[in-house]
């Protein structure tokens, strides 16, 4: 090329962002499921109902109230509102955080949030049970932050992993089989939806479902025998 010859035009950078995916075919039907399957089991309801579930059936009618409004409060009502902050300040774009860059706040809240829960519900006198499942949360938030850091994962999966593997581990009375069907089902709906691939959504499973047995295993007052009797429960006729 003579060195008179101009440059070829640069792009802008809009130019270089991909054009959103449009919407696979398949029907109504197959759109309405995947939908309901990620707006049902979002994060923010999964660990609503997961955390009110578990404090219920491990704790004391008269402490339930203040276990579930302590673990609530710090792990769901805190990140939810800070993301309504974000979205009426403009640096969080919506509900869901879709954008990686702009998690990173809302992570620190609800990791924060969730060891702060943990310690209040320890010094409280709150079963390991309950105090585990705020733990959890923020062990596993702190995984997948920095995952995000390098690479996308589905934090959809990976919430609803932990509360489901969390729930048949600590609750005894859980039949794993009955709620384990929900993991693939959501992963196929955020790929159904474009969010994520397979790889993504079973990435966050499987990272959250290590992390959650781990935890529970080092949790002398909990130990492995939960983990026994949980696998006992799957492959028992």
């Amino acid at each position: 090329m003579s060195v008179f010859t101009p440059p070829p035009p640069i792009e802008s950078p809009e130019a270089a962002v991909p054009a959103p995916l449009p919407p696979r075919r398949g029907g109504s039907f197959f759109n309405a499921l995947a939908f309901m399957f990620s707006a049902v089991l979002s994060p923010y309801l999964v660990i609503l109902f997961g955390t009110a579930g578990i404090v219920y059936a491990r704790s004391e009618p008269e402490d339930f109230w203040i276990y579930v409004t302590i673990s609530l409060l710090f792990t769901t009502v805190a990140p939810a509102l800070y993301v309504i902050y974000g979205i009426k300040k403009g640096f969080i774009s919506d509900v869901h955080v879709m954008e990686r860059e702009q998690r990173g706040g809302p992570f620190a809240v609800a990791i924060g949030g969730g060891f702060l829960s943990a310690l209040i519900l320890y010094f409280i006198g709150a079963p390991a049970s309950v105090w585990a499942l705020s733990l959890i949360m923020a062990v596993n938030g702190i995984a997948i932050w920095l995952i995000t850091f390098k690479t996308k994962i589905s934090v959809h999966v990976s919430v609803l992993a932990a509360t489901v593997l969390g729930a048949s581990i600590l609750h005894p009375n859980v039949k794993p089989l009955y709620i384990v069907w929900l993991i693939p089902a959501l992963m196929w709906a955020r790929w159904y939806r474009r969010r994520h691939t397979i790889w993504q959504g079973l990435g966050g499973a499987v990272v959250a479902s290590v992390i959650t047995a781990i935890i529970i295993v080092c949790i002398p007052s909990l130990g492995g025998d939960r983990i026994v009797l949980f696998l006992d429960r799957i492959f028992k006729p």
